[in-house]
């Protein structure tokens, strides 16, 4: 499609929050932010999901009709070409009083109808960070603790 409009990074920031509000409501309309061969790695998956009827079939029954929680931060875009677009964040999801956070990373390109669509989705689990034995006031110790924040900082990210 040659006369098709460059794609920005406010259109794919849009897109991203229409899906999140409809991953926050538990609707099946989540569902159509996907491309039909979508693949996606998934914290609950030991295995790649490759399409979204297998991704449907495995995960809708858990996911309809359950409120939760969603806060992207430091989300990154990078446009790729006219069409396609990939961001990174940090995601912190709450359901039923449960916290997770997770990293994520989905691929976005614009199909023939003009949408945006996911065609690649990896999310991966972040442990919380934790401080371990006992912090005195050496030099060595104020270098561990701060390479120790430092740490947790890039884990936790900066919100945008």
């Amino acid at each position: 499609m040659a006369n098709e409009k460059p794609l920005t990074e406010e259109e794919v920031a849009q897109t991203m929050k229409r899906w999140q509000e409809a991953f926050e409501s538990g609707k099946p309309e989540f569902f159509d932010f996907f491309d039909p061969a979508v693949s996606l790695f998934t914290v609950s998956s030991p295995t790649r999901v490759d399409s979204l009827d297998v991704y449907r079939r495995g995960f809708e029954q858990f996911f309809l009709n359950e409120k939760r929680k969603s806060q992207i931060l430091s989300p990154e875009v990078r446009l790729i070409g006219n069409s396609g677009a990939v961001m990174t964040f940090h995601n912190r999801i709450l359901i039923n009083g449960i916290s997770s956070n997770i990293r994520g990373t989905v691929v976005f390109v614009r199909d023939a109808k003009g949408a945006l669509k996911c065609v690649h989705m990896h999310n991966s689990p972040l442990g919380q960070p934790t401080l371990q034995g006992r912090i005195g006031t050496g030099p060595e110790d104020i270098t561990v603790l701060e390479e120790r924040v430092a740490a947790g900082a890039a884990m936790v990210g900066t919100p945008k």
